[in-house]
């Protein structure tokens, strides 16, 4: 699976109802939420992709192995970063199973019920992001975006997700 599609994979699968947990709560709560088997279809070609998540939160860290189309792909370190004006932040990680060099960290802002993945940039204006937009505890849409200034986005792919029972 190439990067960018791992990528996507990776920030699109491991979401969870923002309603399922308050602010107040364990910040691990939404986390534990990926754990399943989920659906990914890309609105542009139609490609539907199995993901299934084995989640465990391991003292200080929250991991997810993600198994793609029946094959281990990648794990996903968790680490709870604190509240901001824009929600609860966590940092992120993810290893490939090729063991390829590791990306940058990226962060996962949830607020509401978006949740936004995008790399750390120091400060500096983003320059691409994922979108997931809930629609029940078991239906995302997700957006993959870049801008060149950091305001203003374009939508490079989008597609659904949906829980397997």
């Amino acid at each position: 699976m190439s990067g960018n599609i791992l990528a996507v994979v990776c920030a699109g699968c491991l979401v969870a109802p923002a309603s399922a947990w308050a602010a107040d709560d364990d910040p691990y709560a939404p986390l534990k939420l990926y754990e399943g088997r989920w659906s990914v279809v890309s609105d542009q070609d139609g490609k539907t992709t199995a993901v299934e998540n084995h989640c465990a939160r391991t003292g200080l860290f929250f991991a997810c192995e993600q198994v793609v189309n029946g094959e281990s792909a990648a794990i996903i370190v968790f680490l709870p970063h604190g509240r901001t004006a824009d929600g609860q932040t966590y940092r992120t990680q993810t290893l490939t199973a090729s063991a390829d060099a590791p990306r940058p960290w990226y962060t996962l802002t949830i607020d509401g019920e978006q949740w936004t993945y995008a790399p750390d940039t120091g400060g500096k204006p983003g320059r691409e992001r994922t979108l997931n937009q809930f629609t029940g505890p078991d239906k995302i849409h997700f957006d993959v975006q870049n801008s060149t200034d950091g305001k203003t986005w374009t939508t490079k792919m989008s597609g659904e997700e949906r829980r397997i029972p």
